[in-house]
């Protein structure tokens, strides 16, 4: 009778463990990361009464009589499964998926941990912020992570405000495509125009390439001015610029504003006719760009009365006349009312009271007011102290100094430029004009005649970065080989191999190109080529900042269309503003000039057996005897930034399983009292 109260008392202390685990995986449904457990129960040693027997020729064999001694806790196993995730929005917040775990920190002890709660502290450090152990990973140098198979580098510590030094560019690559059907043009002849305002037609064309030095002037009121060769040389310090000759440039174009109005006669144009007033006179523009000879539109308000139709509509000569008020953008001229003839086949519905709008006048005299700004073809803007008119598309400006130039303080010898010249004069614009009536840009340094086959230049611009972080922009052209269409030659801006600009601060940033024809094979991949930049600066910031590579070796050569593009490296100086996780670990920090670099590699520890690991509360894991060796490969892990891992208890099964339990629990407590009923009838007995 004392073996069932035993088994009973076994049964009852075993239901009560899994009920323990059961109330510990409820109570940690919410625990972030935590892992449940379960129990599983195995029989005990059984009393053996008789021991099997053999069969024999006459009798059959024989069971064990064996009676069991209870129950028993077998393993109480923990489930490493991967929980839920949940969004959380917060970027130091870690969500892992997989057999892998989070490695942190407490002085020399070492823990692993499925809580990717993590944040900075006042030191940069990530950390767990309940308990402050450091979260351990792989620190990157200079943006290169290179040791991610062994042990973790140590404390994973990035400041706020980080900065990062200045680098200079050492390789720029270029990856896509040229476009290897490229239309080739026969050359006509050849509109060059000079310096000096003058142009003429040629047919043959063979610059020369001379070296250019520029002069800068620095006054008392802090301006600095370029002089070019038309100046009124000599200058000397201490000299008063006020109505001395500075510089002589094309005029482009002359912009209005509300300190500076503009004045403009408009004609008409090639698909409209101005029919009163003609020529249009507008007075005081306050905004927009005019050029001489440009396109201006007109637009405003119908009037009444203001539509009539000029025909019979069969009639080539048959338009349309829309007399209209001009609108409130036209300065003083605002409510001017203008008839203009829309010829046919204009298609469109004019009704009196419509808001119309008419492109295609052209722009004839302009009168710039004080205060307007002149835009001139070199790209030096002029604002003006007294009006000014603009009767030819080819006048030039002449900048005089002014009382508020003030004197000369310093002067800068601002290194040597390049320029081309041809019969003598410096050419500023080449035109080539092909057979079929085409007008295209030509190169000042390449040779050209009638008859050659011409081929458009594809122009790319690299970024290069100076030793103090100064930015620069190169262009680098790719031009076709007329007669071997698979090669391509490199040059810098204007087809020279030398490029040379002067910054805001005066200094002369100087880039040279040393290179070899780009060629490709029949199928368009590419063979040969290369190419470096050499840059070099004058003045108060004067460095050299050695070769640039350029690595062809991305570029094919295909039909379709030109796609081509490039990266380089180097860098200004920056600070750090954020930090992103990717879903490796990797933490990449963006700083303020736009860079963004690996900063670390948060480290995931894995073992053989992630269920045999000791848990020493906080969410906390220490490696134990059957947990296995740690091993440090993220392969098989996840990471997802903004987000936690969710306990993975399954309340549904809990409850099921403690139902069970509790039947169980029940059942053994039955046996319990059913043999003490029993034991006390047997004492009974005696009475």
């Amino acid at each position: 009778m004392m073996r069932s109260l035993y088994s009973g008392v076994s049964g009852l202390k075993g239901h009560q463990t899994r009920m323990d685990v059961i109330g510990n995986n409820i109570a940690n449904v919410n625990t972030t990361g935590f892992k449940s457990s379960r129990v599983t129960f195995a029989d005990t040693l059984s009393q053996t009464l008789s021991g099997a027997g053999s069969p024999s020729a006459n009798l059959g064999g024989t069971n064990p009589k064996q009676i069991g001694l209870g129950t028993g806790v077998s393993s109480i196993d923990m489930l490493f499964t991967d929980g839920a995730v949940q969004s959380t929005g917060k970027n130091t917040d870690l969500c892992l998926s997989g057999n892998g775990l989070f490695v942190v920190k407490k002085g020399n002890e070492t823990f692993y941990t499925r809580n990717g709660a993590f944040e900075f502290d006042a030191n940069g450090n990530l950390v767990m912020p309940g308990s402050g152990m450091k979260v351990q990973g792989y620190i990157a140098n200079n943006g290169d992570i290179s040791n991610v198979a062994g042990d973790p580098d140590g404390d994973i510590q990035i400041q706020v405000g980080k900065g990062m030094d200045a680098a200079a560019t050492t390789l720029i690559s270029y990856t896509k495509n040229l476009q290897g059907d490229m239309t080739g043009y026969d050359i006509s002849n050849m509109i060059i125009k000079y310096a000096d305002g003058t142009q003429e037609t040629i047919n043959s064309y063979t610059p020369t390439k001379v070296d250019k030095g520029t002069i800068s002037l620095t006054t008392d009121t802090g301006e600095v001015i370029e002089v070019d060769d038309t100046a009124g040389f000599n200058f000397t310090t201490n000299q008063v610029l006020d109505g001395v000759k500075l510089w002589t440039e094309n005029i482009d174009s002359v912009t209005a504003n509300s300190s500076g109005t503009v004045d403009v006669q408009v004609k008409s144009g090639a698909s409209s006719t101005l029919v009163s007033p003609s020529p249009l006179d507008l007075k005081g523009l306050t905004s927009g760009n005019y050029s001489y000879g440009g396109s201006i539109a007109l637009s405003g308000t119908i009037i009444t009365n203001g539509v009539t139709a000029i025909g019979p509509a069969t009639n080539p000569n048959s338009a349309v006349e829309v007399s209209f008020k001009l609108d409130d953008t036209y300065g003083t001229s605002a409510g001017t009312v203008v008839k203009v003839r829309i010829p046919n086949p204009q298609n469109a519905t004019y009704r009196d009271g419509d808001t119309v709008a008419f492109g295609g006048f052209t722009i004839g005299d302009i009168t710039a007011n004080t205060g307007a700004v002149v835009n001139c073809a070199n790209g030096r803007t002029d604002p003006l102290p007294a009006p000014y008119s603009v009767t030819s598309s080819a006048q030039l400006y002449e900048r005089k100094g002014r009382g508020t130039d003030g004197s000369i303080t310093a002067i800068t010898r601002n290194g040597k430029g390049t320029a081309y010249k041809y019969n003598g004069k410096e050419v500023n614009s080449l035109s080539i004009v092909t057979s079929d009536g085409k007008t295209l840009s030509g190169l000042l340094g390449k040779n050209y005649s009638s008859g050659d086959t011409f081929y458009s230049s594809i122009t790319t611009t690299v970024t290069l970065y100076d030793t103090d972080g100064g930015v620069h922009s190169v262009p680098v052209l790719f031009t076709r080989t007329a007669g071997a269409e698979s090669t391509w030659e490199l040059s810098l801006a204007g087809g020279s191999d030398t490029y040379n600009t002067v910054e805001d601060d005066g200094t002369t940033f100087s880039v040279s190109l040393s290179k070899s024809d780009l060629v490709f094979d029949g199928n368009g991949r590419y063979v040969s080529g290369s190419a470096s930049l050499s840059t070099s600066s004058s003045g108060d910031r004067a460095y050299d900042d050695g070769d640039v590579t350029l690595n062809l070796s991305g570029l094919t050569q295909y039909a379709g269309t030109s796609t081509i593009s490039n990266k380089g490296d180097g860098n200004a100086s920056g600070t750090l503003q954020s930090v992103s996780i990717d879903s490796t670990g990797v933490i990449t920090g963006v700083y303020s000039n736009g860079v963004k670099q690996a900063e670390a590699k948060i480290a995931i520890a894995t073992f053989n057996n992630a269920a045999g690991l000791t848990k020493t509360g906080n969410s906390l894991y220490q490696e134990s005897n059957n947990s296995g060796k740690v091993s440090y490969d993220s392969t098989g892990s996840t990471i997802t930034s903004s987000a936690l891992e969710m306990s993975n208890v399954d309340i549904a099964n809990e409850f099921s399983d403690m139902i069970v339990t509790q039947r169980g629990f029940q059942s053994n407590s039955k046996i319990i009292t059913v043999s003490d009923e029993m034991l006390e009838t047997m004492i009974n007995m005696k009475r």
